[in-house]
């Protein structure tokens, strides 16, 4: 088994030395300069400070009388004897009245770590000079220096031989029992089970390794029978793999058939709504020709009349008579037989952009009232309109049979499903259609809004409108794919994007943004009719 890498981690063994260590020298560089502090401030109170004060009085009280005998042989003697003290640095006694009276120094011991005392020379209460004592704390910093190196080296002493001490220890009693566990744990991970685990001691390390074994011996026992389970598993893999094989291949023979449906029933519905759309025709068209035809009959009929007159000899009022109502039998046709020609002519039109899905240019509010005039006929004989508002400069290079398409089924949609819920004799339904240019994207497209102030969508049925075969009319003109058609022509052949805003009770708004030129692909578009 390989070794881990613990490049940056401390071992077992260092990481109790320096525990070790720092037991040791932590509390020692805790406690030892507070307690060294201490003694140098008590032998320096001693050796220092309180030898500066006796010094101070004696020398007050003893020059006193010779200052004022002006001695200064005896002054200077005394003065020698007090300077005998090593760390006396220096003494000067003043006269008021002369200045220097008497003095000593020691220059070698000036510097840093001085500290003096002044005292009034007085006799009989009058103030007569002063002396002033300096004395210097080296020897005693010196020896407190020395006393700390001492114990310094003693410090690192005991710690060596603590280190030397708790090693051999910790190796014999640890480190070897661990190393021993370690190989025998290798052993195992590389799969060698049949070879016992030695326990060195019956200590806690020996306990751990009597665990050991004993999870050697349950594994072993684990490998054994998860041997006999996968000689089990692989047969059993073998059957589940071939019987997903045959699922598989069912699957996809389902889904080739759904998908052949889709298509078939795609195309029933827009053969439908063609078959619709002439049937609409047909309607619309019936009463101006049968209108002309009517009026052609009456003409005939008086132009055989006029024409008997004409053997018998015409009269004034008869020729009158017979070109007013000729005339308005002429105004009759032309007005029935315009309406029948505007009616064929959108009717072409509509049905060769439908069955072609030719790509031409456009005006957007020609197309959409073209298409609403071929569907007439499905609004007749109830209270819904449909309300357009579209500027007349909108251009258009696009498809026009797929855009009319949209425009059929989301009308269709509204008429279906967003006022089946109002009888006619209650509410009016209507169908805004807005468009308008967009200025704010980076290329040229219209937003296209077709709304309804019907019974709105189900907030649960949002996500889902646009999916095939899903329908709330199922069995009841709904086929489920109405607006999945919608959605893929709005996509693929227009590219362009849809959504819808609904909420129950205010009605349904389906927002369409389409470009101006659309990508050219519509002519290998599975929604070209054939």
């Amino acid at each position: 088994m390989p070794k881990k890498n613990r490049s940056g981690t401390l071992s077992l063994r260092n990481a109790i030395a320096l525990g070790i260590a720092l037991g040791i020298l932590l509390p020692a560089l805790l406690i030892g300069p507070l307690v060294a502090q201490q003694s140098y401030t008590a032998e320096y109170d001693v050796r220092v400070r309180g030898p500066l004060r006796q010094y101070a009085s004696m020398l007050e009280q003893t020059m006193a009388p010779l200052v004022w005998n002006v001695d200064t042989q005896a002054a200077q003697t005394f003065i020698n004897s007090v300077m005998q003290n090593p760390d006396v640095v220096s003494i000067v006694v003043e006269d008021a009245s002369s200045g220097s009276f008497v003095r000593a120094d020691r220059p070698e011991r000036g510097g840093d770590g001085l500290i003096r005392e002044v005292r009034a020379i007085k006799w009989n209460e009058v103030s007569i000079g002063k002396v002033t004592i300096k004395m210097s704390d080296k020897l005693v910093r010196a020896e407190y220096l020395q006393s700390m190196y001492k114990l310094i080296a003693a410090l690192l002493f005991q710690l060596l031989i603590s280190f030397v001490l708790v090693l051999l220890l910790f190796q014999r009693r640890i480190m070897h029992p661990v190393r021993q566990l370690q190989e025998d744990v290798d052993r195992l991970g590389e799969g060698q089970l049949e070879y016992a685990v030695q326990a060195a001691r019956e200590d806690e390390l020996g306990d751990l390794a009597h665990g050991v074994d004993a999870m050697r011996l349950k594994l072993d026992d684990l490998i054994k029978q998860q041997a006999a389970l996968n000689a089990s598993l692989e047969q059993r893999v073998t059957d589940r793999t071939l019987a997903l094989h045959t699922s598989n291949a069912e699957l996809g023979s389902t889904l080739e058939s759904l998908r052949n449906a889709q298509m078939e029933i795609q195309r029933s519905e827009r053969l439908a709504a063609l078959g619709s759309l002439v049937a609409g025709v047909a309607h619309e068209l019936n009463t101006p020709i049968g209108n002309s035809v009517t009026v052609a009959s009456t003409l005939h009929e008086l132009s055989a009349e006029f024409k008997e007159k004409m053997e018998h000899g015409l009269t004034r009022s008869t020729l009158t008579n017979y070109v007013d109502r000729s005339s308005q039998a002429c105004d009759i046709l032309l007005r029935n037989l315009t309406i029948a020609d505007d009616l064929i002519g959108s009717f072409k039109r509509v049905a060769v952009d439908r069955t072609s899905a030719q790509r031409r240019q456009f005006m957007l509010d020609e197309v959409v009232k073209e298409t609403l005039l071929t569907m007439a006929t499905s609004f007749k004989g109830n209270l819904h309109e449909i309300k357009l508002e579209i500027p007349p400069e909108i251009k258009m290079d696009s498809y026009p049979g797929p855009f009319g398409q949209i425009l059929s089924n989301l009308v269709n949609n509204a008429m279906l499903h967003a006022f089946a819920e109002h009888p006619q004799t209650e509410q009016t339904g209507q169908v805004v259609i807005t468009a308008e240019l967009l200025n704010d994207t980076p290329d040229e497209q219209v937003q296209l809004i077709v709304s309804d102030n019907g019974s709105g969508i189900a907030e649960d049925n949002l996500g889902r409108i646009f999916d095939p075969f899903f329908t709330t009319k199922l069995g009841r003109g709904g086929s489920g794919l109405g607006l999945n058609i919608v959605y893929n022509i709005v996509s693929d052949v227009l590219g362009g994007s849809i959504r819808v805003e609904s909420r129950l009770g205010l009605g349904t708004r389906f927002i369409l943004r389409l470009p101006l030129h659309a990508p050219s692909s519509a002519e290998s578009s599975p929604y070209q009719l054939s």
